[in-house]
């Protein structure tokens, strides 16, 4: 487990690079921490996007239940554990990936330009 109780975080790396090397991150939601960690308990968070545990309020209640739900997950379920640890590690925050990404949403936004303009 990697503990990034941040009150500020602008961005971030130290959660990407704790994933890749196989640590669960436990993350205040600020910044660019919300923007990567994605807590396993949030149902309005699609399945495949939850990589670790985050709490909302930078005080010792907040973090201490991060703290719980994390190591209830690891003592009593270590094969979701290890599961969570395997899609962490597998993460992919490359600059190819964001890059592509864009691309594609430029792709888009010029066809509907395109479009709206060939209709007037």
């Amino acid at each position: 487990m990697f503990i990034i109780p941040s009150v500020f975080e602008p961005c971030g790396l130290t959660q990407m690079i704790a994933m890749r090397y196989g640590s669960v991150p436990i993350a205040r939601k600020t910044g660019g921490l919300n923007d990567s960690v994605f807590d396993v308990d949030d149902d309005t968070i699609p399945l495949q996007f939850r990589n670790g545990f985050t709490f909302l309020t930078p005080d010792e209640q907040g973090l201490n239940s991060a703290l719980e739900r994390a190591f209830s997950l690891y003592s009593s379920k270590p094969d979701s554990w290890q599961e969570l640890v395997k899609k962490d590690m597998e993460i992919d925050f490359s600059w190819a990936t964001s890059a592509s990404q864009y691309e594609e949403l430029y792709a888009k936004s010029v066809a509907r330009a395109r479009a709206a303009a060939n209709r007037t």
